[in-house]
């Protein structure tokens, strides 16, 4: 058997017990990890490369910082009075949060993003006596983060990866804010989605699930200096002013932030590493590391080309868009959506020229349905940081499974409009 077969049959087992859940999804991901060695899909330097990427070390640099505003009381201060602004309706807020975490991702890394707002709406569950559950906040927040890199160039590294592969065949590249076009018509669906038919879902689903309850047993603890307080925020906006400007890399950013609320005394190590979700971490490195097994081995490959077959005679430009599209959003939802365009790029550009197709619609619709990772927590960082709230697979196929499809729809029906064959 060849090991990009063997590959997709670890995925899909990776896959049985993310939706069962008979073991934790972060030792779900590692099995997967150890049997594509034992199978000879990888070595063990690919499929365990994961825990070495600079995004496990953002995520979990940005959980410490999280943790220190938690402890110092400092992401409570900042619920209280965002809360106020909110009025205490948890409708509304969805609402703010998903507007402006969009519009942020647009612009900075939506990881980041996410991992600056975290803390924040947390902050304002535990501040809102009751009234708001971060629960049925933070999901939303994170779908927000993946549909606001639609919006622009910059916005998340599919959009890049098509730009590349246009300018370096000599062809037309977009503009910086073409993404748009197809970007703001599904945040303003998404939106809708969100706040008139997930929004109540999500209360019905969790209706007493907390953020993290370790985190809530030291949010504002007794003796938390005014000074410590202050130095949490200090290091948040640092963190925010960085990522913003991106001077150094961003995992650099969140490592530097871990490390001066631990020097300030923010937050004891001893306790930190006691509750720090490392669940998450071990999720978020195994996937990556099942995703760079999956594309060195050929299983994405072999994916692609068996589903580009399917189109045989009965080829079409917008068959040939959808069968494309169908590929990448599937596969994006286990593995980077930087690995998936990298991957179906230059498999569809060359597809584009023998069918005689323009590129531009095809590369803007993979470079869209790439960032739609919706469905499960490992599609994108963002998922996996909300982790922390509590939800389990299915909760993300639930929410999200829906909107992915609606999202799939929107592309297939609006780019062929904007940018003809």
């Amino acid at each position: 058997m060849s090991p990009a077969l063997v590959s997709l049959l670890i995925l899909a087992a990776v896959a049985v017990l993310y939706a069962t859940e008979v073991v934790p999804l972060g030792l779900a991901a590692v099995i997967g990890c150890v049997l594509m060695v034992l199978a000879g899909a990888a070595d063990f330097a690919t499929a365990f490369r994961g825990f070495a990427d600079p995004v496990v070390f953002l995520v979990g640099g940005m959980m410490v910082v999280g943790e220190a505003l938690f402890a110092t009381g400092a992401a409570q201060d900042i619920g209280d009075r965002l809360a106020r602004l909110a009025r205490g309706d948890e409708r509304r807020l969805v609402v703010v949060v998903i507007l402006a975490t969009a519009v942020l991702s647009a612009f900075l890394n939506n990881t980041g993003t996410t991992a600056v707002f975290l803390p924040i709406v947390a902050g304002m569950a535990l501040a809102s006596a009751g009234r708001i559950r971060a629960a049925n906040v933070l999901m939303f927040m994170a779908f927000a983060a993946n549909t606001g890199g639609m919006l622009t160039l910059v916005g998340s590294t599919p959009p890049l990866i098509a730009q590349a592969a246009l300018q370096n065949a000599g062809l037309r590249p977009f503009g910086f804010f073409e993404f748009a076009l197809i970007g703001l018509p599904i945040l303003a669906v998404y939106l809708a989605y969100a706040v008139f038919l997930a929004y109540p879902l999500a209360r019905r689903r969790f209706p007493g699930l907390p953020v993290a309850p370790a985190l809530q047993a030291t949010a504002n603890g007794p003796g938390a200096s005014p000074f410590k307080k202050y130095a949490a925020l200090a290091v948040l906006l640092l963190c925010v002013a960085l990522f913003a400007a991106e001077p150094i890399p961003l995992a650099l950013t969140a490592v530097i932030g871990a490390v001066l609320v631990l020097l300030l005394g923010c937050c004891p190590p001893r306790e930190l590493f006691s509750r720090f979700d490392w669940n998450t971490i071990f999720l978020l490195g195994g996937a990556l590391g099942m995703a760079a097994a999956l594309e060195k081995s050929g299983g994405g490959k072999l994916v692609a080309d068996w589903a580009l077959g399917l189109l045989g005679e009965h080829f079409t430009p917008w068959a040939f868009l959808a069968v494309v599209s169908a590929v990448g959003l599937v596969l994006t939802q286990f593995m980077s959506n930087t690995a998936a365009m990298a991957m179906l790029t230059p498999i569809a550009l060359s597809m584009c020229r023998a069918l005689d197709v323009a590129p531009h619609p095809v590369l803007m619709a993979l470079a869209t349905v790439t960032a739609a990772a919706y469905a499960t927590p490992m599609g994108t960082p963002p998922n996996a940081l909300v982790l922390v709230a509590g939800y389990r697979f299915r909760d993300y196929v639930i929410l999200g499974g829906l909107f992915t499809l609606l999202a799939y729809g929107l592309v297939v029906l609006l780019v062929p409009l904007i940018w003809p064959f």
